[in-house]
């Protein structure tokens, strides 16, 4: 069984590199939970899907019919689909349960689907849409979105309209921003906090600071995490912790709007830490 601080130190490693390798950061983060899992082997599961993909993808004419090839290799024929019964499972976030279960959320199957699309040389990106994750495919003659989670299907910018709308309560234009694919960092930062949102709901504090550790080292500048680490440090009555992230955020942000609470945090957290010395 591999050491839990082994683990998070080849995750620390993985988060200095650029890019960040998915596959391997996704299964790094479900090795925490799951000591014994094998890295290599997983990523070998991968490898042997896009294998068996390939002659069926790459009897498509063009890049809409191999998407379309695609979909229905890993989607029909391997059974893999979104768990609607019970989404906020935190199996769901991690990979090799979602390729053990054949069972996701969106951000899990658009992996699986771009880790596997991608070794069949095709042009795929995943897209960060407000809460719920899709995948972009690129050719010449222009973009593809596709939900892996509902099958694959292909959406059209009218659909794409009425899922924000569900979104926000409200029709919301269809901005460019919403629309921008991002790179294995930002879609690893997104799964820890699917991660940290589904124990914080549970209460399990220790599991939702592990996945705010994570996201922070992969984007130590991230100021919304900074800031709910130092709350549940101080909750952990972990309370040097949580004095040194307050400060950090202070250094990072001085004029923030979260700066004066910040700033009421540091003073109180000081007594407490002067008090234990």
């Amino acid at each position: 069984m591999a050491d839990v601080n082994e683990i998070r130190r080849e995750f620390v490693q993985l988060a200095t590199r650029e890019p960040v390798p998915l596959a391997r950061g996704a299964l790094l983060i479900a090795k925490e939970e799951y000591p014994d899992l094998d890295v290599a082997g997983y990523l070998d599961r991968l490898a042997a899907l896009a294998r068996e993909a390939e002659p069926i993808v790459k009897a498509g004419d063009d890049g809409i019919e191999q998407v379309e090839l695609l979909s229905h290799f890993l989607f029909e024929q391997k059974g893999f689909e979104g768990n609607r019964e019970n989404y906020g499972d935190p199996r769901n976030s991690f990979l090799n349960d979602v390729l053990d279960r054949r069972l996701g959320i969106p951000i899990t199957l658009s992996l699986i689907y771009l880790e596997v699309g991608r070794r069949l040389g095709l042009n795929l990106y995943g897209v960060s849409f407000p809460s719920h994750f899709l995948v972009k495919a690129v050719d010449s003659r222009g973009e593809l979105l596709i939900d892996p989670f509902n099958g694959g299907e292909i959406l059209s910018l009218d659909e794409i309209r009425a899922m924000l709308t569900q979104v926000y309560g409200q029709p919301v234009e269809v901005h460019p921003s919403f629309l921008k694919a991002v790179g294995g960092r930002q879609i690893l930062i997104r799964m820890l906090r699917n991660l940290k949102n589904a124990y914080m709901g549970v209460a399990d504090s220790m599991r939702a600071l592990a996945a705010l550790d994570r996201i922070l080292l992969l984007n130590p500048r991230s100021l919304d995490e900074l800031i709910e680490r130092g709350e549940l440090y101080e909750k952990l009555e972990c309370f040097r912790a949580a004095l040194d992230d307050f400060q950090s955020f202070l250094s990072q942000a001085p004029d923030h709007t979260g700066a004066e609470a910040a700033r009421e945090a540091v003073l109180r957290l000081s007594r407490q830490v002067a008090r234990i010395n």
